[in-house]
């Protein structure tokens, strides 16, 4: 297709030429033959391109709109309006223009463009062939019938387009077309409703979803307004029962402590602090036995008081173990030698060489 761009001169009417003129700024696309001469505006073919474009995944149809003429057996067709048809289902096989289409058609017509008539359709379908199918030529001829109407087929993916007209009995492709630029106030009043509409459908949709979602947030927070107070108590009775067992685990080990200490406290003290026993063939001072008696009453129970005193007395069989002491040398403190070991040892159930400690009771035989 080659494309040329050029200004015409207002040419004088001759016959019926006084009923129109020819545009002063045009833009040839293809070769111009043959008898009918195709003019289409601007805004009219900018908003089909756009339409087909917007839709290139459907079909898509339009009316066209304008006027034709005649003039020295050549035919002048003017396109300067086109209204898209968004509610029809289009393709090669199915197109149906029902009343309500037609009723759509007549009212736009009849708002926006009221001096301008039918001169034809515009078809858009993705892959279509440029060679057209039956029933696309069939449409034709039952709804645009005559040799002054026009089909402008637009496939929207591979942008190719031509303009086709019913004579000898067929479907004929034209070569080329004019678009020309002028003022075209009716198309563009219309473009501007569209585009108002269209304004107005995307806040309504948007205002919908905006709705929609802060209904949402909404609930959400009812929901979690709802549950947040025994969520929070059944958190906080955790945490206390956590707190709890951690307290009683210190608790516990404290104590264990404490205790521990004590005991270590209290074996020191004995080490420290020796208890004198009165040996068994000798008599201690009254004053020094008075004092070390009342030293054993104050640091050492009662039971221990007792096992403390010396071996030969009969109603004594234990002995509490000094510092320093072995089993042999409690065998000599007691019997004066060292023969009653074995008997000590099988006595209390331990051998010679196992360990004694300060403070540790034993048996004597």
């Amino acid at each position: 297709m080659i494309e040329i761009v050029y200004e015409k001169e207002k040419q004088k009417p001759e016959g019926n030429e006084g009923y129109f003129r020819i545009p002063n700024n045009i833009r040839q696309i293809g070769e111009i033959t043959g008898t009918q001469k195709i003019y289409i505006e601007d805004y009219a073919y900018t908003y089909l391109c756009r339409i087909a474009t917007e839709n290139s995944h459907k079909g898509m149809a339009a009316i066209l709109m304008g006027q034709s003429n005649w003039k020295d057996g050549n035919s002048y067709l003017f396109i300067k309006s086109a209204v898209a048809l968004e509610e029809m289902e289009v393709s090669e096989e199915h197109l149906a223009f029902t009343q309500e289409i037609w009723n759509h058609v007549y009212e736009k017509n009849k708002e926006y463009f009221p001096e301008q008539e039918v001169v034809g359709w515009f078809l858009s379908i993705p892959g279509c062939s440029m060679e057209l199918h039956e029933i696309i030529c069939q449409t034709h001829l039952n709804h645009f019938g005559g040799n002054d109407k026009i089909l402008l087929v637009r496939e929207p993916l591979e942008k190719e387009e031509a303009f086709y007209r019913y004579e000898d009995g067929k479907m004929s492709r034209q070569t080329g077309f004019y678009v020309y630029y002028e003022k075209n106030e009716p198309m563009r009043s219309f473009l501007i409703s569209q585009n108002a509409k269209q304004e107005k459908k995307t806040e309504e949709v948007d205002d919908s979803a905006v709705h929609t979602f802060r209904k949402k947030v909404e609930m959400k927070s009812e929901t979690e307004e709802k549950y947040k107070f025994p969520v929070f108590k059944t958190v906080g009775v955790c945490a206390m029962a956590a707190a709890l067992a951690v307290g009683v685990l210190y608790a516990n080990d404290y104590k264990k402590e404490k205790s521990s200490k004590t005991a270590v406290a209290s074996i020191k003290e004995k080490e420290e602090e020796p208890v004198k026993v009165t040996p068994v063939n000798g008599t201690p001072d009254e004053n020094t036995k008075s004092e070390e008696t009342e030293e054993v009453k104050e640091e050492i129970p009662k039971e221990e008081v007792q096992n403390s005193q010396p071996a030969n007395v009969s109603a004594q069989n234990s002995y509490i173990i000094q510092q320093g002491d072995t089993l042999t040398k409690i065998s000599i403190k007691n019997y004066g030698n060292a023969k009653r070991v074995k008997e000590i040892c099988e006595l209390n159930q331990i051998q010679e060489n196992d360990l004694i400690y300060p403070g540790q009771t034993i048996l004597l035989p």
